[in-house]
């Protein structure tokens, strides 16, 4: 927060936004800020397409069982952002957060357990160890706290940086990043942009593809003209 503040940049913790208009943005405490610019950094949210499925869901993804099955759906398994996964570690009903680092690991448990299944075998629960978290504030500044250790600054923007880079999957990935920040540690960011775009409002549904979406009725009813006639 601090470094935050030095940068010019107000924080307001315990409020959230309760209404956002294309010329002022309303907080749940009242406050009203004149406004023609909002950008949006509050985390992911569940896919529309989840709502249309008929499951469980738990704030809006499918509520799942500790080894990733999907309840009352024989065969059928959910991770990551779309699944309400529980946390172990935590208990009390906890669930894991939508997070990459869990992502990655589900994948992983998903596979094993799909394999488990094909074979007769018993599937295993999605256990994890938290890692720890890292936040790359830019040039110099990052904080980091890997298993449980507080770092502030340089020695935070070097497991800031590590961390993401071991997250690549391919060498060519990790060195065209590098690269980048290393152009970028030398010459600067570059904030030009050559063209013009036309301005227009912008929905959450021109993100998520939502009108692309079909129900229930409407892939049943695809199902039954489409479904070959006997002669």
């Amino acid at each position: 927060q601090e470094d935050l503040r030095r940068r010019g940049i107000e924080i307001s913790l315990g409020v959230s936004i309760a209404k956002a208009g294309p010329e002022e943005v309303t907080f749940t405490d009242g406050r009203v800020v004149p406004t023609h610019t909002l950008i949006w950094t509050a985390g992911v949210v569940a896919s529309p397409l989840i709502a249309t499925l008929g499951a469980d869901t738990v704030r809006g993804r499918l509520a799942v069982t500790d080894e990733m099955c999907l309840p009352g759906y024989d065969g059928v398994f959910a991770l990551g952002d779309a699944a309400a996964v529980p946390d172990l570690a935590k208990g009390d009903g906890a669930v894991c957060p939508p997070t990459a680092q869990h992502a990655m690991r589900q994948g992983r448990r998903v596979a094993e357990n799909l394999v488990a299944t094909l074979r007769g075998g018993p599937m295993r629960r999605y256990e994890h160890k938290d890692l720890g978290l890292v936040v790359d504030l830019g040039g110099a500044d990052a904080v980091a706290k890997p298993l449980g250790v507080e770092l502030h600054g340089v020695p935070a923007q070097a497991v800031a940086r590590g961390y993401h880079l071991g997250a690549l999957r391919t060498n060519v990935a990790k060195v065209r990043v590098a690269t980048n920040w290393l152009l970028n540690a030398v010459a600067g960011d570059d904030f030009v942009r050559t063209g013009f775009q036309a301005r227009k409002p912008a929905k959450l549904k021109d993100f998520e593809y939502t009108d692309a979406y079909m129900t229930a009725q409407q892939v049943q009813e695809y199902v039954e003209k489409t479904r070959p006639r006997a002669l």
